[in-house]
């Protein structure tokens, strides 16, 4: 997959602006406040639907505009595409090719991408929410049925838990059933996909490190596996004690993963160079898998390039590059690898 160029209109600090992209390396430098990151999140935007910035659409909306449109042009499977995402403070307009949609649950898995930003040292040090995140943005670009089944299971939650609210269990079978039956597949798929990621975790980390440092995965399910046959079974013991409190206990929603330095908790013992080590390594293991579950090239992202490792293993990581494709990488340094120049308010170089 190659992305040939973006349009943005009325996008953050971008009234309109067209940025061609280079089929390999793509270098976006400039000052703060100029927009660099702006074109990442664009980028994410078409990707998943959803900013790593922002909650709310309406942010993204350029002051004193109505709207915004962003665009991308792209070669799949030898086919020129466009994707294009608009939004007009209530709508949200999606267009791929002659087709239109309303739901951003349509975008998954046209953009394969992954982004490796600052923020990204939560998948360590954060809520189990933003590992769950993670999660399910790998296996939403890649499996359908798992966008269905995880709508599927908050929808019968938010019912159930409004009568576990009101103390009601009329009907309240009928949901958990359908919770159980979701939560199932959710579970086996998140499970299969952390055995994936684990061992290319820990080979890009040998790699970053030069076999210094060493991680590994572990998936924790609030309902043990073992038990998935008779998550439903689960869900009817909890009752009693969550009529109580008004909010379902168990389940997929309660999800975790450990991320393991040398065999303990990196959370805790691993030092800020280690976890950012580990940030990169999980992040070029997700562009891994994503590759081998699509059979195309994911676009691969990193916002402030140079930030996020030591200089080694910033120059191991930049030495490894050339084999993820088409990537973007934005930096307020400038130096010798760009080529092409886009004028804005000032001046960012892309290309290579």
């Amino acid at each position: 997959m190659q992305i040939q160029g973006l349009i943005l209109r009325n996008f953050r600090n971008f009234e309109g602006k067209e940025v061609p992209l280079n089929p390999a390396f793509n270098l976006i430098q400039g000052k703060n406040g100029v927009g660099k990151t702006t074109i990442l999140e664009a980028l994410y935007l078409l990707s998943t639907g959803r900013s790593f910035l922002t909650t709310h659409l309406t942010d993204l909306i350029q002051k004193g505009k109505e709207h915004f449109y962003v665009e991308a042009h792209f070669i799949r499977d030898g086919v020129e595409q466009t994707l294009g995402v608009g939004f007009d403070g209530t709508e949200r307009r999606i267009h791929y090719n002659s087709t239109q949609f309303h739901s951003f649950s349509h975008l998954l898995g046209i953009l394969p991408s992954v982004l490796f930003a600052p923020r990204d040292s939560a998948l360590i040090t954060g809520s189990p929410q933003e590992r769950r995140r993670f999660l399910n943005i790998q296996l939403a670009q890649t499996d359908p049925l798992y966008v269905h089944h995880l709508m599927r299971y908050h929808k019968a939650m938010k019912h159930r838990n409004a009568l576990l609210k009101t103390k009601s269990e009329g009907g309240i079978e009928s949901w958990e059933h359908m919770m159980a039956e979701s939560a199932r597949y959710l579970m086996m798929k998140r499970e299969g996909l952390i055995s994936a990621l684990c061992h290319k975790v820990h080979l890009y980390a040998q790699i970053l490190s030069k076999k210094e440092d060493s991680f590994s995965l572990q998936y924790e399910p609030s309902i043990s596996l073992e038990k998935i046959e008779h998550i439903e079974t689960s869900l009817k013991k909890q009752r009693p004690k969550e009529l109580i409190i008004g909010n379902t206990l168990i389940g997929p929603h309660r999800d975790d993963f450990h991320i393991f330095y040398n065999r303990h908790e990196a959370k805790t013992f691993a030092s800020e160079g280690q976890k950012r080590t580990c940030t990169a390594a999980l992040k070029m293991a997700e562009w891994d898998v994503l590759k081998e579950q699509t059979k195309i090239a994911p676009l691969f992202s990193i916002d402030d390039f140079g930030v996020h490792l030591d200089p080694v293993r910033t120059e191991v990581l930049m030495e490894n590059l050339s084999s993820f494709g088409q990537v973007l990488l934005t930096s307020p340094e400038v130096n010798s690898m760009g080529t092409l120049h886009i004028e804005t308010e000032q001046k960012i170089g892309i290309g290579l």
